[in-house]
């Protein structure tokens, strides 16, 4: 039966297949936002930084 559900291998008008659509229906709306976000990076990693050109001055006295 395992088997048979990994394969979908249930006519189209069945009721095993009313089941499973609807288990895959359950778990599209049903599933938390939060489990799909991507995750905060860690407190080790740096964020990237833009340096400007007026950063860069040949200008050592600022």
């Amino acid at each position: 039966m395992l088997k048979d559900i990994i394969n979908w291998k249930y006519e189209r008008a069945s009721w095993q297949w009313d089941v499973l659509c609807l288990l895959c229906l359950v778990f599209i709306f049903g599933t938390p936002k939060e489990w799909f976000n991507k995750p905060k990076p860690p407190a080790t990693q740096q964020q990237a930084s833009t340096v400007l050109s007026a950063d860069m001055s040949r200008d050592r006295s600022e």
